[in-house]
């Protein structure tokens, strides 16, 4: 009686135990083939003929115009896709140039502005300069005297200072302020009862400020208490 498709083979294994080692040894026994399926992937490519059928004349036209309109079509998504690279790559260079004719434009506009706020501090130097050779042409044609010589050092000094103002620059103030550590330098302290502790008593040397941004700290003499 033969044997059911679908039932398992068994296979029987003997085991003979010899003195050195085990042998196996295995029945002969039928062994089931396999069949292999073939799985067709459901796809929109045109597909050909089985092998070994007939096609006719028409089956075959048909069939070759099915090939031609797909590879049409594939040549058009190439073309197309080909195109969309060429643009967008075009369109790279293009913002390439852009962005590098704009740094080139903005270094070069810095510099004009630097430039030109350098030439609008020198002007207003200038007249102080001047005024300074006058200064010295004076004391080569005649001796001159203290007074006059202090009284045009002091003009000079103001026509200085209102220039560095106009540009924004403000002195610290110290004497007789509390002292501040955000805008004050502690050089020394002085035990002392006329003044109030921490109070600036002396500025050796003065403190700028640039708007709201300190310069330069001004360093001070501050009181300090005499029972310390």
């Amino acid at each position: 009686m033969g044997k059911k498709k679908d039932e398992p083979v068994k296979s029987q294994i003997e085991i003979v135990e010899g003195p050195e080692e085990a042998e196996f040894e295995i029945a002969d026994e039928e062994i089931p083939q396999i069949e292999l399926i073939s799985v067709e992937e459901d796809t929109e490519r045109p597909r050909g003929p089985a092998p070994g059928a007939q096609v006719s004349a028409d089956e075959l036209e048909e069939l070759s115009k099915t090939w031609d309109a797909a590879w049409a079509g594939l040549q058009a998504q190439v073309d197309a896709l080909t195109q969309e690279k060429t643009a967008l790559y075009d369109q790279l260079l293009r913002r390439q140039a852009e962005f590098d004719n704009y740094r080139k434009r903005v270094e070069r506009e810095k510099s004009e502005i630097y430039q030109r706020a350098r030439a609008e501090v020198l002007l207003e130097f200038l007249p102080v300069l001047d005024n300074f050779e006058r200064a010295l042409s004076s004391l080569e044609q005649s001796e001159g005297d203290a007074k006059s010589m202090r009284h045009g050092v002091e003009l000079i000094h103001k026509q200085f200072n209102d220039a560095l103002v106009k540009f924004g620059l403000q002195p610290v103030e110290a004497v007789g302020q509390a002292f501040d550590p955000n805008v004050h330098e502690a050089v020394t302290i002085e035990p002392t009862e006329e003044h109030e502790e921490n109070t600036v008593l002396e500025e050796f040397q003065r403190g700028y400020k640039l708007g709201d941004r300190l310069l330069r700290p001004a360093k001070v003499k501050v009181a300090a208490s005499p029972n310390r």
